[in-house]
């Protein structure tokens, strides 16, 4: 999905998010006064919905410091991250001279701030008035990074690594004490594609044997980090293995590719994929933040397919904890309305998501069309039936526990159907089949459960 689209259906979800209390006005007089403020409190009141929903305007690019050796691949990590070649690639020489900051873009808009170092094996090598490794340091100070990525070699065998954790001790110390904050780091072991067997770059085809040997490389190297008194936030393998080719299909050599003009470089197309556990790091990176405006940046730049599944199960499991206030004993017609209703208005900020502006009649009949409501509802009425077991919910005099967790269940799998159908954009057909195995499981275990009362 491009990020323009996914943007713009964020926005639509804020959208939906700033008019739902019109649209809680505007419910039907059957929907009590109490359960639009509960609505209201539950909703509008949740401390994570609100700060992603805040984070969507207000964000700014994180900021990562990556410091190595020459020949770890700090270059290629930037391109596997971002999905698209950015910085200078080569197998031949040293990509990055001095310091460089990488304006990640994606038009007009910065997605990512880089900051990436000169090989640390070189400072030493450097004669010139000024301190190499202090002129790093302040740096990096200057910089302000979020985290530090410091990236090895898979199969790099010596010491050296004892002098690159010594200058990034030294990093860390100066920086908290600026700061008054640590700067987290989070250890990349890159070209596991690299290790044997070497032929097999596809990750889906890492044999055992590679696998086990990649873990045995990850464990080395935590035990030299944590053994020499560097605090890390993880350490994940990852390849970062990419080849390019043009938009008409022809191969390209990356040695060549910082000759082609600006405008030939940006239109560069993935030709193979040979990325491993990107995913993994992106997800400790965005872990590792700390200001929660850079992690909403990142989730913006890079994330922002996840950062929708995760606005849809945060929004399914607020509904869905509602709504097993709802099961009473027995249970009224006007109850059962006020569960559709919640689930209604689940499904239209989950449409939202999708970039559908859905009413609240399109989003009942959209729960009627998977089949499942009027079966819930003669479920709830059963159990509300045969069972006395009253539990504490949102309302006096909530229905019992099993009730309860039906009203849950049956609303989650609703908020599901809705996500995989809005968001994942999956064949409705398809939705209607897991939607009745999902419903099919649920009724097999409230009827255990009716038999335990």
């Amino acid at each position: 999905m491009k990020k323009e689209i996914a943007e713009e259906r964020m926005q639509n979800m804020k959208n939906a998010y700033l008019k739902l209390d019109s649209v809680l006005n505007r419910l039907p007089d059957a929907i009590p006064e109490k359960m639009k403020s509960v609505l209201r409190d539950k909703i509008l009141g949740d401390k994570q919905l609100k700060e992603l929903m805040e984070g969507i305007d207000e964000h700014r690019p994180p900021r990562f410091f990556l410091i190595g050796r020459t020949g770890v691949g700090k270059s290629s990590l930037i391109n596997a991250l971002c999905g698209s070649y950015l910085a200078k690639v080569s197998d031949i020489e040293s990509c990055t001279s001095n310091v460089d900051i990488y304006h990640c873009m994606d038009g007009d808009r910065v997605l990512l701030d880089i900051l990436d170092t000169r090989g640390i094996a070189e400072c030493n090598k450097i004669n010139d008035s000024y301190d190499a490794e202090k002129q790093l340091i302040d740096q990096v100070v200057d910089f302000c990074p979020d985290v530090a990525i410091f990236v090895l070699n898979a199969t790099t065998r010596d010491d050296s690594i004892l002098q690159d954790i010594e200058l990034l001790k030294k990093v860390l110390k100066k920086y908290q004490a600026i700061n008054k904050i640590e700067l987290p780091v989070v250890a990349v072991v890159n070209k596991v594609d690299e290790i044997p067997p070497a032929r097999i770059k596809n990750p889906k085809e890492y044999t055992e044997n590679k696998i086990n040997s990649i873990s045995e490389n990850v464990k080395r190297y935590k035990t030299t980090i944590v053994s020499n008194g560097l605090k890390i936030h993880s350490i994940v393998p990852v390849s970062s293995l990419m080849d390019w080719q043009t938009p008409d299909g022809i191969e390209v050599n990356a040695d060549n590719i910082n000759n082609f003009p600006k405008s030939d470089i940006e239109n560069l197309q993935i030709q193979f994929d040979g990325r491993f556990q990107i995913e993994v790091l992106l997800n400790d990176l965005e872990d590792a933040i700390q200001d929660f405006s850079g992690k909403m940046g990142l989730r913006m730049a890079l994330r922002l397919e996840e950062l929708m599944k995760k606005l849809a199960g945060h929004l399914v499991g607020i509904f869905s904890s509602i709504s097993s206030g709802v099961a009473v004993t027995p249970i009224p017609i006007a109850d059962i309305y006020i569960l559709i209703s919640l689930q209604a208005i689940m499904v239209m900020l989950i449409a939202a998501l999708s970039g559908r502006e859905l009413s609240f009649d399109a989003a009942k009949e959209f729960i009627a069309s998977l089949g499942g409501v009027v079966g819930a509802g003669m479920l709830f009425k059963l159990i509300a039936q045969q069972t006395s077991k009253l539990a504490n919910g949102l309302f006096p005099g909530a229905g019992s526990a099993i009730s309860a967790t039906i009203a849950f269940g049956g609303t989650y799998s609703i908020g599901k159907a809705a996500t995989s159908y809005y968001i994942e954009e999956v064949d409705l057909k398809f939705v209607k089949k897991k939607f009745e195995e999902n419903h099919k499981h649920a009724e097999k275990k409230s009827k255990k459960a009716l038999e335990s009362v």
